[in-house]
This record gives C-alpha cells, structure tokens and sequence, in this order.
C-alpha cells in the first residue's frame, strides 16, 4: 500500500513538475555528459565560479592503481 502510494505521489509530481525535475539534474550536473562539453551549465547556490578538474587526469588510469594481473580470479565465476 505504501508502494502503490509513493509510486502514485512521484508519478504525479514528475508528470507536474518535469521541468524543475530536469533543471535540477543539469543544474547539480547529475545528467550532464561527462566529456566536460556542458560543464557551464553546472549552477550550484554558494558555489561562485565553480571550476571543475579533469577528472580522467585527477584518477588517472586504472591500470595504474589496482594491480590487473593477466590470469583468472579463482573467487570470481565467470559464466558463459
């Protein structure tokens, strides 16, 4: 019952307010791309002149932090 009933709440909340939804997502850059090319769409209050990194550069590869080795894991099942 309780389900049914948030279920029924957020169906009319999105079908009511979409667009804030939306706006909120890029705004927080939630459902930007992550190739940077929207990042100044990104307006968050209390941050002024918010500069995003590189995040690729800031991790940098995995390779170079998680030991990758060629063989199979005996914990991991690999199915086929």
């Amino acid at each position: 019952m309780i389900t049914h009933c948030v279920g029924e709440a957020y169906a009319q909340l999105h079908a009511d307010k979409a667009n804030v939804i939306v706006s909120s997502f890029r705004k927080l850059g939630l459902s930007l791309p992550i190739d940077r090319s929207l990042d100044h769409e990104l307006d968050i209050n209390a941050f002024e002149n918010l500069e995003i990194g590189n995040w690729q550069e800031d991790l940098g590869s995995l390779d170079d932090r998680a030991d990758v080795g060629l063989e199979g894991d005996e914990v991991i099942e690999f199915l086929n």
